[in-house]
């Protein structure tokens, strides 16, 4: 006969099951740890991981909101790695399912007890999420830029760092860390500048991505969709005179706003320049502007953007076969 806490511990994986329709496997334990979905009654245990109440709450959803994520087509999952003498959390990691395409992940969120790090329970997280989760093929994360401790513990696991960064800034204060001549034009971009965008996508976001996302080819951004890319406009990046090269392109998707640049071109006063721009067509300045194709250089500067760098793994099978 199994104990009772064997047997929820069971329930809590068959549960998982049912709502993800993961791919079922035994729970996982390793020196007296177990990996198993995380329940409700593990907000107070997240909390004293470390994570915000916020983030808790999103870890652990009310029935209400794991409702409204459904209806919305958004399906995501927490694991926990518990200790089975004591109970206690002792790690948690939460994975996104990307619209597309499929069998790509995101996870985040993760997070090892402070003194229980560099033994292993973080690797085991995220190799039995990749075993649990349906289809996972491709996996990747966000790690500030800076956080060596973070992008260390990521490479241990077998993934790598993309080239390309991604970022954000207020676009007040981004317009003013370059001088503002010679003027840049945005200009519309229409069917005939499809292959052209897919160009300067591929560039600022990076092999990694490209390798993350398979299927972002130049035909995909045909049909006015960009393939997932769904603006309301877009606006190719260009000099003031006639025929200079294109260094990157704006898109407006709803109230969000990025600037995906030509890591080449990409420096301080093109930054300064589009922001000029896009707050002459409307944009506040106290919003956000994306970014995505900063290089290391900017990174490394003192600057009013928020860097972060692309952790992925493109062939999870390959990577965790053993």
């Amino acid at each position: 006969m199994r104990s009772r806490k064997a047997r929820a511990r069971a329930g809590d994986i068959k549960g998982a099951v049912n709502r993800f329709r993961w791919r079922w496997v035994a729970p996982a334990v390793v020196s007296g740890i177990a990996v198993r979905a995380c329940r409700p009654v593990d907000r107070a245990g997240l909390i004293r991981l470390g994570h915000p109440p916020m983030v808790a709450d999103i870890l652990c959803p009310s029935p209400a909101r794991a409702l409204l994520w459904r209806l919305k087509g958004t399906r995501c999952a927490t694991l926990v790695a518990e200790e089975m003498d004591t109970g206690m959390i002792l790690g948690a990691v939460q994975f996104v399912r990307c619209p597309r395409p499929a069998g790509t992940w995101m996870f985040g969120h993760w997070r090892v007890a402070a003194g229980r790090r560099r033994q292993g329970i973080g690797r085991r997280l995220l190799r039995e999420g990749a075993r649990l989760l349906p289809d996972a093929q491709r996996l990747y994360s966000f790690v500030d830029w800076g956080n060596d401790a973070s992008i260390a513990a990521h490479e241990r696991c077998g993934f790598e760092a993309g080239r390309s960064l991604f970022g954000s800034a207020p676009l007040g204060l981004l317009s003013t860390i370059g001088p503002a001549t010679p003027a840049l034009r945005l200009e519309p971009a229409g069917r005939r500048e499809w292959p052209v965008l897919c160009g300067l996508y591929a560039r600022a976001m990076g092999s990694l991505w490209l390798r993350l996302r398979p299927g972002l080819r130049p035909r995909a951004f045909l049909g006015g969709a960009l393939s997932g890319l769904r603006g309301a406009l877009v606006a190719v990046v260009r000099g003031a005179s006639r025929g200079a090269r294109s260094s990157g392109f704006v898109l407006w998707e709803g109230a969000t706003v990025t600037f995906f640049a030509d890591p080449e071109a990409c420096d301080a006063a093109l930054l300064a320049r589009v922001a000029l721009q896009v707050a002459a067509l409307g944009g506040r300045r106290d919003s956000t502007l994306e970014l995505r194709g900063l290089p290391a250089g900017l990174a490394e500067r003192p600057g009013p953007f928020g860097v972060r760098v692309l952790m992925g793994m493109p062939d999870v099978p390959t990577q965790w076969s053993e």
